[in-house]
Formats: structure tokens, C-alpha cells, sequence
């Protein structure tokens, strides 16, 4: 039995560059929806951390729910042709739960730098678009 011989010179054809394109980019958008899907359960654990300091109000609690509810949606709609940018608005949003309790600013810069490394990765691997457009899948 011989083996099927592969020449390490030859390149990729066209074919095979755009599939794995294509997986790079289910990938990295999978990435990014476990990003939001983690944002979403950090918000839901927010009532629990005001509720030791001032109190859980009703505004406060529908604030984080609210929040988490679209944080949620982010994480279902990574996959359409708009999810990148919703999702790339939603970090905005969790940065400003920081109003609700300081200690979210901090964790919402850090997950703007993952959500930002995960857009710079896809743009490196996928080629997706740069500038401001990199924001917006």
C-alpha cells in the first residue's frame, strides 16, 4: 500500500483558503459570544454585591437585568452580519454598570481588551475589515 504523497511547497488553493476563512471566523465569533455570555452572568451577580452595601432597589435590579437580558441577545446574534457591532456596543454599556457598582468599570475595561483582542485576532486571521469598520464585524 502506498501513501498518498503531499508536496510542503505547494500552496493552498483558493478553496482552501476561503473554508478556513470561514472557520476562523465561526471561531472567533464563538469566542466573542462566550465573552458576552460571561459579561451576562458578572451583571447577574451585581444584585448580589449592591445588595451588601446600599440596598437592591427596584431600578438597580431591573438595570442589571435589563443589561444582562441584551448582554444575552449579544451572545445569540454573534453570528449575524450585525452581531459584531451590537456586541461591540454592548461593551459600552457593560463599562457603564459602573454606575451602579464602581468595581465595574474595572471589569468592563478588561472585557473591552478581550473583546478588542478578539476583533484584532479575527481582522488578522479572517481579514475582516480595519479602522472604525473593525468594530462592526
Amino acid at each position: 500500500m502506498t501513501e498518498p504523497t503531499t508536496d510542503p511547497t505547494t500552496e493552498p488553493t483558493p478553496e482552501q483558503i476561503a473554508e478556513r476563512a470561514r472557520r476562523a471566523d465561526r471561531g472567533t465569533r464563538g469566542a466573542m459570544a462566550a465573552v458576552l455570555g460571561l459579561e451576562m452572568v458578572v451583571v447577574l451577580l451585581i444584585p448580589r454585591t449592591i445588595a451588601f452595601t446600599t440596598g437592591l432597589g427596584p431600578v438597580r435590579s431591573g438595570i442589571c437585568f435589563g443589561v444582562a437580558g441584551l448582554l444575552l441577545v449579544g451572545a445569540a446574534v454573534t453570528r449575524r452580519a450585525w452581531g459584531i457591532a451590537y456586541g461591540s456596543v454592548m461593551q459600552v454599556v457593560f463599562i457603564a454598570t459602573g454606575f451602579l457598582i464602581a468595581t465595574m468599570f474595572l471589569l468592563g475595561i478588561v472585557f473591552a481588551a478581550i473583546w478588542l483582542r478578539l476583533l484584532m485576532l479575527r481582522h488578522d486571521i479572517v481579514g475582516s475589515p480595519g479602522g472604525l469598520r473593525l468594530f462592526a464585524g
